[in-house]
């Protein structure tokens, strides 16, 4: 007689409970328009007595003012919309869509990095650990970022208890971003890109020894010559972006020591969360990333000799031409989407699998999750006005909605785990697809729609700042809130 044993089937986790803050207002002007609105019927009525004819034209002139701020487009309101043309039209005006660098260039003979990037720098700091570290420093903004290389092991053949384990490190790490000093931003890239074969080749060739024994030689070459060439390449890369500490005089060279002194601690919680080995990209290994980015066609070139690798004022693209929809840069086009609704309800450890899987359609794809961690004491106050902005907005309706009751649950939650000890970050994503042609960007968007669909995201075109959001997906420390000419 034999006795079965059947295991358990284990719950699933799930995940979620971000929510998009919304400001107690009415009418939907939030708090800064309805203060504005109070104040325009103040005004009307203070002169009614003295001029019905203007007050009359104090409340029309109020009404035509206060009314694109009430009007929402795609979660944008009527204003953001309106300065976003006219920024877009000024442009265009101006020439600024058009870059030249190069020989053909009026303004520098180097192949710098355009737009937001035209002054950046990159400093190598000896960590004394990992080797040499490279630091880009944006002198505009005052911000210095660090990249870190991650080899992650996948989900395939992994248990769930394992995937469960890691997504619990990176919340722990992404906990622990709030309390790190001047931290501005952090994010996580996952770049795929057709491998032609070449890769294998050349770390054979590079790890080889020639004494070796014929027959280990002759598999290796068995090995290289029978992978597939249709393969994908897929580089996941973590920056962490810094401001100076203010009211000290540092120089850049000191922030970037102080910097790297940092990077140890982040460092080590970051290893649990994707189980493998983590390298800090040097000057030429990052200088390699941006050129390949802003021209695919030479990534062949570059991932067969390192000693083409170029210098970091030389990375840059010899032209572009942003447009409205749609980014041109040497010898591809590209096209950037960003986050504009987080998936609703509960989600599972997976969700976006689909989303940052190869695509052979596509000549690159590059997907960014943004993070903003906000600081303790911000987090508490930020939680807080969430919740009491929660009730306020339910409690103005005769009947509540299911979703205005949901989001109270929500605010109360994230309160509560706030008071427990859990950090709170703001965050996006940044979705970057690459093609040869652009007859193929329509197809790029279908393909994306369709991953964006399974991840349930909500993602729209960045219309009129193509090359900013390109710019944000590369390891060079682009804060875009900090360069934003739209007031948000």
């Amino acid at each position: 007689m034999s006795i079965g044993v059947r295991d358990r089937p284990t719950e699933q986790r799930t995940y979620g409970n971000w929510r998009l803050g919304r400001g107690a207002g009415l009418f939907g002007l939030g708090p800064a328009g309805t203060i504005a609105a109070f104040l325009v019927m103040v005004l009307a009525a203070a002169m009614l007595p003295v001029s019905p004819l203007a007050s009359l034209l104090t409340a029309i002139l109020g009404v035509l003012v206060l009314a694109p701020l009430a009007i929402r487009v795609n979660g944008r309101t009527g204003f953001q919309v309106i300065t976003a043309k006219v920024a877009w039209w000024l442009t265009r005006a101006r020439r600024h869509h058009i870059y030249v660098s190069g020989v053909a260039s009026r303004a520098t003979a180097a192949h710098q990095l355009p737009g937001v990037l035209a002054r950046s720098e990159v400093y190598e700091v000896e960590t004394g650990r990992s080797g040499l570290l490279a630091v880009v420093v944006v002198p505009q903004s005052r911000h210095y970022t660090v990249t870190l290389r991650c080899a992650p092991e996948g989900l395939d053949l992994v248990d769930q208890a394992v995937i469960d384990a890691r997504v619990a490190h990176l919340a722990t790490w992404l906990s622990a971003l709030s309390r790190e000093p001047h931290l501005v931003q952090a994010q996580v890239t996952v770049e795929t890109t057709p491998d032609p074969g070449t890769r294998l080749a050349a770390e054979v060739a590079a790890t080889s020894r020639p004494d070796a024994p014929a027959l280990a030689l002759q598999v290796l070459n068995d090995v290289v010559e029978s992978s597939p060439a249709g393969s994908a390449t897929v580089d996941t890369r973590v920056s962490l972006t810094y401001t100076a500490p203010p009211g000290r005089s540092m120089s850049h060279e000191d922030v970037c020591r102080e910097v790297a002194a940092r990077l140890p601690h982040l460092h080590a919680g970051l290893t649990g969360a994707t189980g493998a080995g983590i390298t800090p990209l040097s000057a030429r290994s990052l200088a390699v990333v941006v050129r390949a980015a802003y021209d695919p066609a030479v990534a062949v070139e570059l991932a067969r000799d390192p000693q083409l690798a170029p210098d970091w004022p030389q990375a840059g693209p010899v032209a572009t031409r942003e447009s409205w929809d749609s980014y041109r840069h040497d010898s591809a086009f590209s096209r950037t989407w960003c986050m504009v609704e987080a998936p609703r309800g509960v989600v599972y450890s997976r969700l976006f699998a689909r989303l940052t899987d190869p695509d052979p359609q596509l000549l690159r794809k590059r997907v960014t999750m943004v993070y903003r961690p906000y600081s303790p004491g911000d987090a508490a106050r930020l939680v807080e006005a969430d919740k009491r902005d929660a009730r306020f907005l339910a409690s103005k309706k005769h009947r509540p909605s299911a979703r205005d009751m949901t989001d109270v649950v929500a605010a109360e939650q994230a309160a509560e785990e706030e008071a427990a000890g859990a950090g709170v970050v703001r965050f996006t994503v940044l979705v970057t697809a690459t093609v040869a042609d652009e007859k193929q960007l329509d197809e790029a968007a279908g393909i994306i729609r369709a991953r964006a669909g399974e991840a349930r995201l909500v993602l729209r075109p960045m219309y009129g700042c193509q090359a900013a959001g390109f710019a944000a997906g590369l390891p060079a420390g682009v804060v875009l809130p900090t360069h934003a000419t739209i007031p948000f």
